[in-house]
């Protein structure tokens, strides 16, 4: 998003990625005029070297990454189905404690009831929220399988196709 002219820019925060104290854009500045008047190898290093902890920095801000190998995703991915599962097996029994009767058609019956039906509403919630959790994070396993043994296919194909082994 673009500021418009004339608008306030948002002040930079201290200790953000790609923020840079004003020392720090000094000392920049100065590299800059310095290596502007000769190139030299210790301001190519110092270029490169500032490059690789902007990168760094970037990367935090951008959450960096999480790497899986495929046989850790197999491994992973039917144990997050069947917490799913059982989420969902617990979303059905939590659902049936409504269908309990109250004892009695007493003033205290009524609220132990009301309370009953509160804390099954409130427990199949929270089940159903974890349940889509674990679901999504199953099927994300899946679907990253999935496209894996089909690149694994189109390569294999490649190979075939050019007279390679597979």
């Amino acid at each position: 998003m673009t500021q418009p002219a004339g608008s306030p820019q948002a002040a930079p925060v201290p200790g953000r990625a790609g923020y840079l104290t004003p020392e720090e854009q000094a000392r920049r500045q100065a590299q800059d005029k310095q290596y502007d008047q000769g190139m030299n190898a210790g301001g190519v290093k110092a270029y490169m070297q500032r490059r690789q902890q902007d990168d760094a920095a970037n990367a935090a801000a951008a959450g960096g990454g999480y790497v899986m190998d495929v046989d850790a995703m197999r491994k992973f991915q039917p144990k997050w189905q069947a917490i799913a599962d059982k989420l969902a097996r617990a979303i059905d029994l939590g659902a049936q404690l409504k269908a309990v009767a109250q004892p009695a058609e007493d003033e205290a019956s009524t609220l132990q009831k009301r309370s009953a039906d509160a804390h099954a509403d409130a427990y199949v919630q929270s089940a159903q929220q974890q349940w889509k959790y674990a679901q999504g994070y199953a099927n994300q396993l899946k679907k990253a399988i999935d496209a894996y043994e089909q690149q694994e296919q189109a390569t294999a194909d490649a190979l075939r196709k050019h007279g390679g082994r597979a």
